[in-house]
């Protein structure tokens, strides 16, 4: 199951709409999490066409004026929901997950800017984490970052990154690393930069979702980036190294496989870029032979 969470800035026009589906049929996804819709009859977003078909499942909040709005769409062949939990800055589906025993429990968040009601929303979800278990996904725009270095030309504010991380904590919650891009959203108009989108998820989700990544893509239209968590196995080319049990039964094997491990040096990825040196050529020939001998192994 692939999720995807985006501050759309507007889902009125038709070409978000368009941007919308096309991200659900290249990435697979099989849940769609949008922040700040700023659609004030929330009943008005024309969901086939952002799904891009009839099977699919959708729970939406109202903007208030041209500020927030939420709306949250799945596959409904996967996904069925039987509860909804909701705020101006939440809003949470309660279900089954087709495949999974623990009640499956998706949340869209979009954070507010005052200090106070942060620490506020913070306290909200921590109460609805401790009362209702299963298996947890938190996406959205937080409006807050948890380190310095999750912000660029704009001042970092302590208290609200300490009452951000605290959550986190005493909610038993973790964030997945993000790939893609550092930052996700782009002010342009003064060249602010900041880290404000993001997934958390339960410990238990990573029984179900082991080979799980978090992608930040091109924003294209929006000051966000979409942001993926996708539970597929990325294909980064062949291992530097493979085993195969009946070669542990082959005469010399131990000291061929001793010898090969002390000596073998690595491959320099930035000499990929450029014109090896005899060195290195000789380095990565010598390391080619080792392997060799351990081929002289297999049945």
């Amino acid at each position: 199951m692939n999720f995807l969470s985006l501050n759309i800035r507007g889902v009125g026009e038709d070409h978000k709409v368009s941007w919308i589906r096309r991200l659900r049929s290249v990435h697979n996804l099989s849940f769609i999490a949008i922040q700040e819709t700023q659609i004030l009859d929330a009943e008005h977003i024309d969901v086939a066409a952002c799904w891009g078909s009839s099977e699919v499942s959708v729970s939406r909040i109202n903007s208030s004026g041209r500020s927030g709005g939420l709306l949250n769409l799945w596959d409904a062949r996967l996904f069925k929901s039987s509860e909804v939990i909701s705020s101006r800055h939440y809003l949470i589906n309660i279900g089954s997950w087709v495949g999974v025993q623990k009640p499956a429990i998706f949340a869209n968040v979009y954070g507010p800017q005052p200090v106070a009601d942060k620490a506020r929303l913070w306290k909200e979800l921590k109460e609805i984490i401790e009362t209702k278990d299963g298996v947890w996904v938190l996406m959205g725009d937080f409006n807050v970052v948890r380190r310095p270095e999750e912000r660029f030309n704009s001042v970092f504010y302590r208290r609200t990154a300490r009452d951000f991380n605290e959550f986190i904590r005493d909610s038993g919650l973790m964030e997945p690393k993000i790939g893609g891009f550092r930052f996700i959203c782009f002010r342009d108009a003064d060249a602010k930069l900041g880290k404000l989108d993001r997934f958390l998820h339960s410990p238990c989700f990573l029984d179900i979702a082991s080979n799980s990544t978090v992608t930040a893509l091109p924003r294209e239209l929006s000051d966000h980036c979409p942001i993926i968590l996708s539970n597929s196995r990325r294909n980064f080319g062949r291992p530097p190294f493979k085993l195969f049990s009946s070669w542990m039964l082959g005469d010399g094997f131990e000291k061929a496989f001793i010898t090969s491990w002390n000596n073998f040096v690595g491959f320099d990825h930035e000499a990929e870029k450029r014109s090896l040196t005899e060195v290195e050529l000789e380095q990565r020939r010598d390391s080619f032979k080792k392997v060799a001998e351990l081929e002289k192994f297999k049945a």
